[in-house]
Order: structure tokens, then C-alpha cells, then sequence
């Protein structure tokens, strides 16, 4: 008799996640699952805390009560008042290793190339040799369509060429999970396309992504399934197709026909 096949763990589990700044939570009771390889994007209105959700998942802020696990590595907390201790700590630096985060703002240092930029943190961080970090830039950078301007400064790059640089150096930490926080919204119209193909390239090479964008024909076209958060809560969970089509909750219907100018 065959064994039973073992149950598949997700790659990204959020439960009952809290968070807020000394006033109303900005985020409430959070649960989500998010299996390996998939493209996630979520939409909502601004303020709704789909940011929030992202630095939550990356440890940039601390979750006031609820658990994070993303690739095996579980944070939890009981509540607000439960001071994080030294081991606390330990195991959030160990989950932000396994995501890379990718800002609206670009934080690139102007005052190295592009290949600069992405060498920095493995070597500085996971102590990589200077020519294994080398190598690995150049890969990255062949990878997001940047080899000709390997010794070029920020400066020197479009919006879209350093966004895409912006991309490669987070992918140069080897993460298991890669977030976006509105990567396209400080770039003209034009530049957008060659932003969001390197996410689709990546979601064809198996990369799971999460993604708070207001480009809703990406979301659309390249999603999994898309997230829709109102005042802090998921209000709705679905595929690319049926949250535009027939969505479940007047609230995302509410949104959609605001935001897409059409009748849903």
C-alpha cells in the first residue's frame, strides 16, 4: 500500500495578524495562505494597510499580535504588551533573509554603479567573495535586461532601469519570496511595461511574489489570485477573473467600478 502523500505547507501563512500605531488597528485579524511560486497582488483603496501587510511579512514592523511563518521560519506574538525579547528578534532577522522587498522609492547608493549596488549587500551581509557577488550581479542584472549598464551610476538610468536594478538587487540575497510596494507608481506610463515583465519573468522561473499595486490590468493579467483589502481587513480572496468579473463583496464591487470605470 502506497504511503499517503504528505500535505503541502505553504510558503507564506499568516494568522489573525493585528497591527496598529497607537490607535485603531491598521490591520485586523490577517489570514492568508500563499503557496510556492505564486504571483499575489493585492488592491484596495490608500490607507486600506496593504503596505503595512507587506512590512508586517518583511519585519520591517513588528505585528502586535497573531504569527507570521514564511519558509519555515514562524514569528508570533501573543499581544502589544508582550515585549519582544532577544529571541524574538533573532527569528525576525531570520525571516527578513527570506524575503527581498522592493520599495516605490528606489534607495539605490548614487555614488555606485548599478553592478555596485547589487555586489553590496552579499558581500557585506552573507560575506560572499568579491567575485562570487560579481558574478552573481552580472547574472542578475542579464536577468532584468541591464547587462549594458553594468558601470552605470543611478543617475544615468531611467526610472524604469533603476527599478529594475532595484529588483535584481534584492533578488542578489537569494530570497524565497520577493514584495513589491507599489513598484510602478513614481514612473511614466511608458516605463511601467518593462517593470512589470521582469515580475512576470520571475513568475515564469517559479519566484513567489507579492505584489500592492494599483495596476489593475497586471493584476489581472499576470495574478494567481488578487487580494482585496478595505479598512484594514481582507475582504476578499479570489482568482484573477472572477474578483473582476463576478466579485463576491459589494465592497469590492464598490472599488472596482471606481477604479476600472466599468459596470461590474
Amino acid at each position: 500500500m502506497s504511503e499517503a502523500a504528505s500535505p503541502v505547507v505553504p510558503l507564506i501563512s499568516v494568522e489573525r495578524l493585528y497591527k496598529s500605531y497607537d490607535g485603531p488597528p491598521v490591520l485586523k485579524d490577517i489570514n492568508l495562505v500563499i503557496e510556492e511560486g505564486d504571483l499575489v497582488s493585492i488592491i484596495g483603496p490608500s490607507g486600506c494597510g496593504k503596505s503595512t501587510l507587506l512590512r508586517c511579512l518583511n519585519c520591517l514592523e513588528i505585528l502586535d499580535s497573531g504569527r507570521i511563518t514564511i519558509a519555515g521560519e514562524t514569528l508570533e506574538r501573543a499581544n502589544r504588551h508582550d515585549h519582544p525579547d532577544h529571541a524574538f528578534r533573532e527569528r525576525a532577522h531570520t525571516l527578513r533573509a527570506e524575503v527581498g522587498m522592493v520599495f516605490q522609492s528606489l534607495n539605490l547608493f548614487p555614488h555606485k554603479t548599478i553592478k555596485e549596488n547589487i555586489m553590496l549587500a552579499p558581500m557585506i551581509v552573507k560575506k560572499e567573495p568579491r567575485d562570487v557577488a560579481e558574478a552573481n550581479a552580472m547574472r542578475l542584472l542579464e536577468k532584468v535586461g541591464l547587462l549594458k549598464h553594468t558601470d552605470r551610476y543611478p543617475y544615468h538610468l531611467s526610472g524604469g532601469q533603476q527599478q529594475r536594478a532595484a529588483i535584481a538587487r534584492a533578488l542578489a540575497m537569494n530570497p524565497k519570496v520577493m514584495l513589491y510596494d507599489e513598484p510602478t507608481s513614481s514612473l511614466d506610463p511608458e516605463l511601467v511595461d518593462e517593470v512589470l515583465e521582469v515580475m512576470r519573468g520571475l513568475d515564469r522561473d517559479g519566484m513567489t511574489q507579492v505584489i500592492v499595486t494599483h495596476e489593475m490590468r497586471f493584476a489581472r493579467n499576470a495574478s494567481d489570485y488578487i487580494i482585496y483589502m478595505e479598512h484594514g481587513e481582507i475582504v476578499e480572496i479570489s482568482d484573477e477573473d472572477e474578483i473582476f468579473m463576478e466579485p463576491k463583496d459589494e465592497r469590492t464591487r464598490r472599488f472596482l467600478r471606481q477604479y476600472v470605470g466599468r459596470d461590474l
